[in-house]
């Protein structure tokens, strides 16, 4: 089976990871990154996917298959190496292949943000659910497979989709089910991990730079925290991705019908002369 990790060259300099965090999306995530860039840091995030494209996305993919569902070989800190080499911390890939990520950092500082399982679901559902039903929702299950972006974003959040809410997806018992899996992640994490490397938070109990900057050693910055982790946010970093897409599978799917409805017409213009 290729990856597309394995067409990316060997770095000539990696990047010491400051802090890994394994963290799950929609538990302040976002929020988290844009913070660690106002420090001066240099976070790897689903943002950064975003930016990258096809690519990205696709290295992503190959990661979570081989962690999740054992189709490849899974990630090693080769592999992260070239994926991460630019960046000092990394923040929500460890969620889509937690082993692979703690066998190749095990001396690093993590950091756990977590959220009440409830509410994580709800805000899952809101979210990566819409996006994921959008891509198979008319007319975008067809323009998806005009941009290998939108295909590939669509092929993860099923994914994703399918494996935590075991197959019920965003029904009332898929909802059950996401909470459960979260609650058994969270625990799975505290059990892997080391307590003196790794620093937990609730996003009930507050979370800003009062948490992040003592355990970075870095001075509280006189700023606001830079995200409120809404879903209105994600949609709104999404959107124009789901928009560039539309628009190329309604210019594709056009280029290709007209033609076809020309030839019809000549067809038939052509029948109708020989009567």
């Amino acid at each position: 089976m290729s990856r597309a990790i394995d067409a990316l060259p060997a770095p000539t300099h990696v990047k010491p990871k400051k802090l890994i965090v394994l963290s799950a999306p929609r538990t302040g995530t976002h929020g988290l990154y844009l913070a660690l860039k106002v420090l001066g840091f240099k976070p790897y995030h689903m943002a950064e996917v975003l930016k990258t494209g096809p690519s990205a996305v696709q290295i992503l993919n190959d990661g979570l298959a081989a962690e999740m569902f054992h189709k490849g070989k899974p990630y090693g800190r080769a592999e992260f190496d070239k994926w991460f080499a630019d960046y000092d911390v990394i923040i929500e890939m460890p969620f889509f292949m937690l082993h692979s990520t703690l066998k190749a950092y095990p001396d690093a500082k993590f950091l756990l943000t977590e959220r009440n399982p409830d509410k994580w679901a709800k805000s899952f559902v809101n979210t990566i659910g819409r996006l994921t039903t959008a891509f198979h929702s008319f007319p975008m299950v067809i323009f998806k497979h005009f941009d290998s972006f939108a295909s590939n974003m669509a092929f993860m959040g099923t994914t994703v989709q399918r494996y935590y809410t075991n197959g019920y997806e965003l029904t009332p018992e898929g909802q059950k089910q996401l909470a459960e899996n979260y609650k058994t992640y969270i625990a799975e994490v505290k059990r892997l991990v080391p307590p003196k490397q790794l620093k937990v938070c609730k996003l009930e109990d507050g979370f800003g730079w009062n948490e992040i900057c003592p355990y970075l050693g870095v001075p509280i910055p006189d700023v606001p925290w830079p995200s409120l982790n809404t879903p209105e946010e994600f949609h709104e970093i999404a959107g124009p991705k789901l928009q560039r897409a539309f628009m190329k599978g309604l210019i594709s799917t056009t280029s290709i019908i007209a033609p076809v409805i020309a030839v019809g017409f000549w067809y038939l213009r052509k029948a109708r002369l020989s009567l």
